[in-house]
């Protein structure tokens, strides 16, 4: 096997080892680095003689390209070969998990974004348009800006998958190139680092095997493009510094640019040792190296500022800042989106985060432990070259600086979907981790080889079965687990297409975006597909209802942590909606027994329309059943009517946003006048359950709303607007799934309960 170079500022071989550089036959000059995947020319006779079947290629020009395209493969290096059946099963592989594990999209509802955006580029727009309510339409990390949708990210992953859509009409295209490119880039660049085609060919193998590689490269996101720009960028630099051409600059400058723009701190963080040391090694070049860097760079730089323009009316400020401008870098109070809790990071919370990613990189990555002690004994005894040196310390630095991430802790602690689709932060590692460790695994079997084979043979074959074992566990565990998330999603799909004409679906979305949490509930970019997704959020239902009269209304309830893990509920139920209107419309709140969580001291609900409340206890261990009427006057006890002896008596929270008041449940309930809310506005009700547990801590266990709107003109006596119009469920439809149900059933009573109602389903008159 060969062995890596030697340290130097420039790249050379052990002496006394061959290498692929070096000739066995003399020659006018010394060779420089070659890459194997574009042999030499040779005689065209010499390379095809007795190897290209007679008539191959369907005429005289395919036979005559057949024959160059054979005779340059079959001269080529047998490391390129290698690798170029690597590049292709890895592609292969992309597209059979696309299809047999994404199929719906992962548990990183990231990829909703991604492909969301590629879809309206390949329509040939730059943004998804918002029609109104803009609100009710909202995708995942979604923001509106004037009359349409900002995404969180840059345009440029999206513009790759974009192009596939365009041009054959899938992402399948776009999902093997990128995972091909990964291979063959890690390979060109494996090359340059260590001067040996079969330890590239070593680290491009490390790469593809990793199971954090095989399951990202079948998802729409931007972490393994951005592995491939990294790699593209260090490549093109040394390539260019060494021959001195300036097309390798200009391409390493291109990919610098897009990667900047994908993931910048990424690129900052694992570049900067590299980038140190390119200004100090390249006296008298430096100019030059720069010169060419910006002229690659000028393109991606002003595409980003004129999108950045686009998107947030500043050129200088991404998409990533205009949702929640506390998702940022650093420690403090971080949140995700404005309606988010506010999550308190600190240095504990980055350590143990940055943690969490090793420990699963570990398996995640083919020999992960394994490579890392290679890549210390290979540093250590100096047989890396200075360009591997400084991707090794960017990998080091790269670790430090995310502990200041806190994306990465929430990715790992609140939410913990990197244990089924992988430490995906973590992709960028990935390009120190195999090279390095390429170079000291190649080192240390020829050591091992040099004392003798039986030696060598017998150390190696345990450490690849160890490896080999624990990639299949990680692998096959991770597909099971995706495989489950997936059948959920799967079953979902399958009940609401079941569901006829055409529906319109209101997803009781928490928190409230479209395809969150499950990819399922988004929309295309034209709002055209079969089944049309919106959010429940309130009296803006009447309105999205009133735009689609021909599609009939449906509202979705997910059980809470739906999908979170392959354990956790997948309860999923749709209940027919329709609109009531009247002078007074009775709804009915069910609260299922056994609702709120073990061990809870008490539980409580709390009626909430405009200003007005009314808080209830409840027994949080038995079913609950209570009737409230609906009219102009807004809330008051003498519009409930207990169903059961579960409820207590109600106190009424006027302009307060407490609990019930103390003592209400063991004396009469007080009458006060509930304030109105006038002027048409919707003075939508909202259902909540609440339960505290043993320390005293309450939080929410489940929230419904109840879309309401007054009538503009109350108390006018030729008004032909009926004094309430209520949207409300009229019964189950379907579900699907197991586990825990949404304990909270809100549904609109008998229309002969409400005087004066008029029953309409879907905003249809029946």
């Amino acid at each position: 096997m060969d062995l890596p170079p030697a340290p130097s500022a420039a790249l050379g071989t052990v002496p006394g080892v061959s290498s692929p550089h070096e000739s066995r036959r003399p020659a006018p000059a010394p060779a420089e680095p070659d890459s194997g995947l574009v042999p030499p020319a040779v005689p065209a006779q010499r390379a095809v003689r007795g190897r290209v079947p007679a008539g191959g290629g369907g005429g005289p020009g395919g036979d005559a390209l057949g024959r160059r395209l054979w005779g340059r493969l079959a001269v080529a290096p047998a490391a390129a070969r290698y690798v170029a059946v690597l590049a292709v099963l890895s592609a292969v592989a992309a597209v059979v998990l696309r299809h047999t594990v994404f199929p719906l999209l992962s548990v990183n509802n990231d990829e909703g974004i991604y492909l969301l955006h590629a879809r309206t580029l390949a329509e040939g727009r730059l943004f998804p348009p918002a029609p109104r309510p803009a609100q009710s339409y909202l995708p995942w990390l979604g923001t509106v800006v004037d009359d349409h949708y900002v995404l969180k990210y840059t345009p440029f992953v999206p513009a790759v998958f974009a192009a596939s859509l365009f041009v054959a009409g899938s992402i399948d295209p776009a999902l093997a190139v990128i995972a091909a490119a990964a291979v063959v880039v890690t390979y060109l660049l494996g090359v340059e680092l260590s001067g040996s085609r079969r330890v590239a060919a070593l680290a491009a193998t490390l790469l593809a095997l990793s199971p954090l590689v095989l399951l990202q490269s079948a998802m729409v996101l931007s972490y393994l493009p951005a592995l491939v720009l990294l790699q593209a960028t260090v490549l093109g630099v040394l390539r260019g510094r060494r021959s001195h051409r300036a097309p390798p600059v200009v391409g390493a400058g291109v990919a610098l640019g897009v990667a900047a723009a994908v993931r910048p701190y990424d690129v900052v963080l694992l570049l900067a040792p590299f980038a140190v040391w390119l200004l100090v090694a390249s006296a008298g070049r430096r100019w030059w190296l720069l010169r060419w860097l910006m002229c690659g760079l000028a393109a991606p730089v002003v595409i980003v500022l004129l999108t950045n323009a686009a998107a947030t009316g500043n050129p200088l400020r991404l998409p990533f800042a205009l949702l929640e401008p506390d998702d940022r870098i650093g420690f403090g109070l971080r949140k995700l989106y404005p309606a988010d809790g506010r999550h308190d990071f600190g240095l504990t919370d980055g350590l143990s985060s940055v943690g969490d990613h090793l420990w699963l990189l570990g398996g995640w990555a083919f020999g992960g432990v394994v490579l890392a002690a290679a890549s210390l004994a290979a540093a250590a005894r100096r047989r890396l070259s200075a360009p591997a040196a400084m991707l090794g310390l960017g990998g080091l630095v790269f670790l430090i600086g995310y502990v200041g991430f806190w994306g990465a802790w929430n990715a790992a602690e609140l939410w913990g979907g990197i244990r089924f689709v992988g430490p995906f932060y973590m992709v960028a590692v990935l390009v120190p981790l195999v090279h390095l460790g390429a170079i000291g695994c190649a080192w240390g079997a020829a050591a091992l080889v040099a004392r003798g084979r039986r030696l060598g043979f017998a150390a190696f074959v345990p450490v690849v079965a160890a490896v080999v074992a624990l990639t299949i566990v990680v692998l096959t565990g991770a597909v099971r687990d995706n495989l489950a998330l997936t059948g959920n999603d799967r079953d979902l799909r399958a009940m609401l297409r079941r569901l006829p004409d055409r529906p319109l679906v209101f997803v009781a979305a928490n928190p409230a975006f479209l395809g969150h949490p499950t990819p399922v509930t988004a929309n295309g970019p034209d709002l055209d597909d079969p089944v049309l997704y919106a959010i429940a959020r309130g009296v803006d239902d009447l309105t999205v209802v009133a735009d689609h009269p021909e599609r009939p209304a449906y509202l979705l309830r997910l059980a809470p942590a739906y999908d979170r893990s392959p354990g956790s509920p997948s309860t999923a139920r749709v209940e027919r909606l329709a609109v009531r209107a009247g002078d007074r419309v009775a709804a009915t709140v069910a609260v299922a027994a056994g609702a709120a969580p073990p061990r809870s001291r008490s539980a409580r609900l709390v009626l909430t329309a405009g200003r007005d409340r009314l808080s209830l206890p409840v027994d949080p261990r038995t079913a609950t059943s209570l009737t409230f009427t609906i009219d102009d006057d807004g809330l008051d006890v003498n519009d409930l009517a207990v169903n059961n002896a579960a409820v207590n008596d109600p106190a009424v929270d006027d302009h307060d946003t407490g609990s019930a008041r103390a003592g209400a449940a063991r004396r009469p309930p007080a009458r006060p006048t509930a304030t109105v809310v006038r002027g048409g506005r919707g003075t939508s009700v909202t259902v909540t359950l609440y339960a505290t547990d043993r320390l005293g801590r309450e939080r929410t266990v489940d929230q419904q709303i109840l879309p309401v709107r007054l009538a503009a003109g109350r108390g006018e006596p030729d008004r032909d607007e009926p004094a309430v119009t209520v949207l409300g469920s009229v019964g189950q439809v379907d579900e699907v799934g197991t586990g825990a149900r949404p304990p909270l059933r809100v549904t609109l009573a008998d229309a002969g309960g409400a005087r004066g109602a008029k029953p309409r389903t879907g905003g249809r008159a029946e």
